[in-house]
């Protein structure tokens, strides 16, 4: 272990790093370099522009590095080091912005150019984690598809559009009724991910699609840039002949100030467990021996990517906590999703909560709570991150959809029991056997990019599809049958839970991702990462085909709002009831406006009896499942096979 290792670390604490305008100054740690130069340019390919500084060594508080003022600086530059005998150059890893081409091995200039973006009057939306409506999106898979309508397909400024009569972008998000959108990486990462050469995963276009590839923690990405969302091979993406630079940033920061304006808050997921290996990424080749977990000599990869950064260490903490705190100040988002944040070491990841409440109060801060090396999302809520609730997700649903169903199929995975999909339903408390004293800490999804959709999860559970059928997508859209009946009571379990809670993007209309193959049938696709095809583009057409699915979660989102967030926000108790069937659920609830109850039969053929007290009760959710009988003390409710009921009272 490096001797910069160890509790009590340096965290952010010294000059500026990388680039910093206000003191004319450009600073790169460089811990096994002995000279160091700064290489300015007008234009990246300007060479007759170039200017060259040599840079002088300096003793940082995070590690030894180099300096050099420049009160004017042209606005390309890279560093250039020369260490252990080699001299190479590379783009500042502390990047606001960054300037590519489209094409394999393209070199990467950082941009110094300070964003001149008015966000007229931007305020933030008050919204805590646990009563957000949170949309997973991915930024060009949610409007690339021609039916959505949008100007700008594809584009930051897509997601935001209001185009009238258009299906995708800001329309989708009011219609549906959401208040948060949780973006996958949006952080700078390489264009083009060539197959590796020990013949493991092939990416189908070649593309680093979805972000989880991260060259720089401070650069936004130019990929979903006007410029960037149909580049040309070999040109210099936002770059004009006479240097010009246009800022993907500023789009970024445009489609937040819209989303804003419509009071919807923006989560960015952040990767800070791993950096690229599709490219010369700066950090590995400046040090990958103190930055980087090693084990027996060698890089580790609980990340799977075969870098695992290393927090323990001043210069890597730093960076993380900057770039966390940049994202804030810099783009106003409302909160941050770690990816595999199991990897970050404890105090890191503490300081990382500490300053992004600092930033912002109502900052919210999702975990990801696992990684090749375990499962820690005890450690994480105890240390203040909601986490996503994987067990939520497989005691609902299922882990396999042909041998380990759950809740919904009438099954129990892993020997679960009614009492604890009610303990789910509450929050999964620690009274109850969970790990919760804080429902906030625990963010309840069924679907996300990962794994298959729940849309084809229970195509296969059912056995409408089989794991290696071709099928055209357009001939298992239709959801029907105990298919919608199924769906009907996932997105039941789902809202009407005690917690923060994340639907994915096209999971209103049981989406369905079969593997593209141009005009072949394909196979439903458990694993879609990188595919920049109609695999992952969302198709807003199917949107109208399952029309009643699409109202159903219109129709809770709404209850959801109205009845049951006021009553969890001023911390309602919730009395778990039992019916008669093995798999069946719900729970009874104070709120404002009079008494919710929530009932829910997962069986597949067996009707379920509850017994509320009280009353008069009114059916709110349900009407053609339910069957209220009155007794002495209140009514007998019938709850048909796989449905859900939801009834009210009012206050006398």
């Amino acid at each position: 272990m490096s001797a910069r290792h160890g509790h009590g670390h340096p965290r952010g604490h010294g000059p500026a790093l990388g680039w910093a305008p206000k003191e004319h100054t450009f600073r790169v740690l460089a811990p096994l370099a002995d000279h160091a130069w700064l290489v300015q340019r007008r234009h990246p390919e300007d060479a007759e522009s170039e200017q060259i500084k040599e840079m002088t060594a300096i003793a940082h508080p995070q590690g030894p590095g180099f300096e050099v003022h420049e009160a004017h600086p042209l606005r390309y530059y890279r560093y250039r080091i020369h260490q252990n005998g080699e001299q190479f150059d590379i783009a500042d890893p502390r990047s606001f912005a960054v300037a590519r081409q489209f094409a394999p091995g393209h070199p990467t200039w950082s941009v110094a150019q300070t964003s001149s973006f008015l966000w007229q009057g931007d305020v933030r939306p008050a919204i805590a984690v646990h009563e957000a409506i949170i949309l997973e999106v991915h930024v060009r898979d949610f409007t690339v598809h021609s039916s959505s309508g949008v100007r700008h397909p594809g584009t930051y400024l897509g997601l935001a559009e209001s185009t009238p009569g258009a299906q995708g972008g800001l329309n989708a998000l009011r219609d549906l009724g959401v208040d948060c959108v949780e973006l996958l990486p949006v952080t700078a990462f390489p264009l083009l991910e060539p197959p590796p050469p020990d013949g493991g995963y092939v990416n189908p276009t070649g593309k680093n699609h979805w972000g989880y590839m991260p060259s720089f923690f401070l650069a936004p990405s130019e990929r979903y840039s006007l410029r960037g969302a149909q580049p040309e091979p070999n040109t210099w993406i936002g770059v004009d002949e006479d240097g010009t630079f246009h800022d993907p940033g500023d789009e970024l920061r445009e489609m937040v100030r819209l989303l804003h304006r419509d009071g919807i808050a923006v989560v960015l997921d952040l990767v800070f467990n791993h950096v690229s290996i599709h490219d010369e990424n700066p950090l590995l080749k400046l040090d990958p021996g103190t930055w980087f977990w090693r084990e027996n000599g060698n890089l580790r990869s609980h990340s799977g990517c075969g870098n695992d950064v290393d927090t323990r260490d001043p210069a890597m903490a730093a960076l993380v906590l900057d770039a966390a705190v940049h994202w804030m100040r810099a783009y106003h988002v409302d909160g941050l999703r770690l990816d595999l944040a199991a990897i970050l070491d404890d105090a890191t990841l503490q300081a990382l909560r500490d300053a992004t409440r600092a930033e912002y109060p109502r900052a919210i801060l999702i975990s990801e709570p696992w990684s090749m090396a375990g499962y820690r999302p005890a450690d994480l809520a105890r240390m203040g991150h909601t986490v996503w609730n994987d067990r939520f997700r497989n005691g609902i649903k299922g882990q396999n959809p042909q041998s380990k169903r759950g809740f919904i199929f009438g099954e129990g995975l892993g020997g679960a029991s009614r009492h604890d999909i009610g303990a789910l339903l509450a929050g999964w408390p620690h009274s109850l056997g969970g790990l919760f004293d804080d429902a906030s800490l625990s963010l309840n999804y069924l679907e996300s990019h990962d794994d298959l959709t729940l849309g084809d999860f229970v195509r296969l559970a059912l056995g409408e599809v089989h794991e290696d059928q071709k099928v055209r997508r357009d001939a298992v859209t239709h959801v029907q049958g105990q298919a919608l009946r199924v769906h009907k009571l996932a997105a039941a379990a789902l809202l009407l839970s005690r917690g923060a809670l994340m639907l994915a993007q096209g999971q209103e209309w049981a989406r369905a991702k079969v593997q593209y193959h141009r005009s072949q049938p394909g196979c439903l696709d458990s694993n879609s990462y990188n595919r920049d095809d109609p695999t992952n583009h969302l198709d807003w057409r199917e949107r109208r085909v399952n029309a009643d699915l699409v109202d159903h979660y219109r129709r809770l989102i709404a209850l959801r709002k109205a009845w049951l967030i006021p009553a969890l926000l001023a911390g309602e108790p919730m009395r778990l009831l039992w019916g008669s069937a093995t798999f069946s659920a719900g729970y009874r609830i104070e709120t404002p406006r009079g008494p919710l109850v929530v009932l829910l039969n997962g069986m597949a053929s067996e009707n379920s009896w509850f017994d509320v007290a009280g009353g008069p009760w009114w059916l709110l959710l349900g009407a053609d499942d339910g069957h209220i009988v009155p007794t002495k003390t209140g009514v007998a409710v019938e709850v048909k096979p796989t449905s859900a009921v939801v009834l009210y009272a009012t206050h006398r």
